[in-house]
């Protein structure tokens, strides 16, 4: 009966304005303008998203067909991705092994880091064509010029047959170190990379050799739009260069392989995948490829900019997130990285994890059997359309000012993004952006394994352009710093602690107190609470007994204006050397009418408090 009544049932369509009254009535006194949220691409994000918005006209009901919003190839000739976990090892020897234990176990792309092999020489692909089928395992080995020229060597010296990739970016490869190479037609290392890239396509014509690396720019802090317009961008300057050298449109194509990393905004990065396909489809028009010939690889890996050294399981989840949004994405080749990859010591077991990460959402979460999961979703459409159209705009921008190299000479695409980037970690630093086991919810007294720093070899200037860097960043790494800062205090004998001095009841001062101790131990420094405190008398006697000289006072509104004064009074009469913070936002007048130094508040910037905390306490300790 209950069946039959629920088949029955119509469900009433809701109005917009209906919608709006319910969720109005939820919010209280807030407005539902809080519920909107502007990205760092400068699209503001709605908490509704209904099919009005969407233009049916510009969305492919199957992939292979139309602007392949849905993807490259039609249903049944292309299937899920293609596990492509990057294997870094210093000895050849120990890397075969690697790869012949990486393919047992589920990885089924022959894929290295040729930056870590001491000794480039060695690589044999004959030997591991001895054990791997090299042309049904596909290769995915990405380097600068000076090692693809090595690797390209070492693969025309065999008589073997490849698929995949072996490439490189030539023009984004050394921009962290602030170097391009010279693109004049006459520089002798362009000639030796076209040279090369035409002596693999007589050997190893299906093999991609043009890497198309966006990378360096997430790295750096790019967001999703500076991507899309970067990737066309470059993607034009390679195809004009073989132009000159003699190749068309198509043939540069068909050797051209994407490489991007994959952020943290899931739908965003996601959303970015979808919106590339459809650019990448409007040049390939532009040039005339036919049909059939448009398909590109691309290939991702999860990004260092959003990874710690702290709480490094949290990596785990980080990557995680990163690789399901690529693989809804449709991406076709996926590194995840391990949760310690930062620290420079992977162990087989976070390796395994990377790896095994891949293998869940395919082996059991079968998303290698779906074609575009994302599609139709009101929000993610309009999010692809919006990438589509701000990300052609900003390839028009970068083509206005004569291209991909100009921009770099100029530094007026390293400005945008040092801009970009600047955003992003300063929302770190007020806590407007979380990160967990860093600025908040972290664990103050963990042992890290920091990475080794050492000196590094300066590249070769010879033939290359001198230009604004482009370095990386990672969004916790003044927060690692701090922590080592604070390290390197408890082993100097000064252990950080700051005593909290809780006012009134437990339900009334936890919140403060938990505020505090959560900002204090994103550097590592301890808060130790006092009981609670109702009395002036017994606060003075706290603080006289107490070893450390650092205080905070945590409690309500009403108890401040009952003994903030005179605590602050007391304390610069009594305890000339002690400092005193105040838990809660107040002007530099309250500051002062209390006598108390400072303050903690939510939205502070909490990298500058912590920074002045710390130089205070080295300063004491080195006299």
């Amino acid at each position: 009966m209950f069946t039959d009544r629920a088949k029955k049932t119509d469900f009433k369509k809701a109005a917009i304005n209906e919608w709006e009254k319910a969720v109005q009535s939820s919010l209280k006194n807030a407005s539902l303008k809080d519920l909107y949220t502007d990205t760092y691409e400068g699209i503001q994000l709605s908490p509704l998203y209904t099919q009005h918005q969407i233009d049916y006209r510009r969305i492919d009901q199957y992939p292979g067909e139309g602007n392949f919003l849905r993807g490259f190839f039609p249903p049944g000739k292309k299937r899920g991705w293609r596990i492509a976990q990057k294997l870094k090892e210093e000895d050849w020897n120990k890397l075969k092994h690697q790869i012949k234990s990486s393919l047992q176990r589920g990885q089924d792309t022959v894929a290295f880091d040729p930056l870590r092999l001491e000794k480039l020489d060695d690589v044999s692909f004959k030997e591991l064509n001895d054990f791997i089928a090299l042309d049904q395992i596909p290769l995915l080995i990405f380097s600068d010029r000076r090692r693809f020229n090595i690797i390209a060597q070492n693969l025309l010296a065999e008589n073997i047959k490849v698929s995949g990739a072996v490439a490189a970016d030539i023009v984004s490869a050394e921009l962290a170190e602030g170097f391009i190479v010279d693109v004049d037609p006459d520089c002798e290392q362009m000639e030796d990379w076209i040279s090369q890239i035409k002596l693999l396509d007589l050997q190893f014509p299906h093999l991609r050799t043009v890497m198309v690396d966006i990378k360096p720019y997430k790295e750096a802090g790019a967001q999703v739009i500076q991507e899309l317009g970067v990737s066309l961008a470059l993607a034009v300057f390679y195809i004009e260069q073989m132009k000159k050298a003699g190749w068309t449109p198509v043939k540069t194509a068909s050797k051209l392989i994407f490489r991007f990393s994959i952020g943290s905004d899931f739908f965003m990065e996601l959303s970015k995948f979808r919106a590339f396909r459809v650019l990448w489809k409007t040049i390939a028009d532009a040039y005339g490829l036919p049909e059939g010939k448009q398909a590109v690889p691309v290939s991702a890996e999860t990004a260092n900019l959003t990874k710690s050294v702290l709480d490094p399981y949290v990596n785990m989840l980080r990557a995680g997130n990163e690789a399901f949004a690529g693989i809804l994405g449709g991406v076709d080749y996926l590194h995840v990285g391990s949760f310690d990859e930062l620290s420079g010591h992977s162990t087989d077991f976070s390796k395994r994890i990377a790896r095994n990460t891949q293998l869940l959402l395919k082996e059991e979460s079968f998303l290698d059997r779906v074609i575009d999961p994302a599609g139709g979703s009101y929000f993610i459409e309009v999010l692809t359309s919006n990438l589509v159209n701000e990300g052609w705009s900003f390839f028009q921008e970068i083509d206005k000012k004569e291209g991909i190299i100009e921009v770099l000479r100029e530094g007026w695409l390293q400005g945008k993004i040092k801009e970009t980037a600047a955003d992003q970690l300063k929302d770190m630093e007020t806590r407007k952006r979380s990160a967990v086991g860093v600025n908040v919810y972290a664990m103050g007294n963990e042992q890290v394994r920091y990475p080794k720093t050492g000196s590094t070899t300066r590249p070769d200037a010879e033939g290359k352009v001198k230009l604004e860097p482009l370095q990386y960043v990672r969004l916790a790494e003044k927060f690692e710093r701090f922590r080592q800062r604070s390290s390197q205090l408890s082993l100097k004998g000064k252990t950080p602690t700051i005593r909290l001095i809780c006012l009134g009841e437990l339900k009334a001062y936890k919140p403060y107190a938990d505020f505090v101790s959560g900002v204090l131990a994103s550097a590592g420094v301890q808060a130790v609470w006092s009981d609670s405190f109702k009395d002036l008398n017994h606060i003075k006697r706290y603080m006289l007994e107490s070893p450390e000289k650092d205080f905070c006072l945590c409690g309500p509104q009403s108890l401040y204006a009952e003994f903030a004064a005179d605590i602050g009074c007391w304390v610069k009469e009594s305890l000339p050397n002690a400092h005193l913070d105040i838990a809660g936002s107040m002007t530099e007048e309250e500051l002062a009418s209390f006598q108390i130094d400072g303050t903690f508040y939510s939205g502070q910037n909490i990298v500058e408090k912590l920074n002045d905390i710390l130089n205070r306490w080295e300063a004491d300790l080195n006299g």
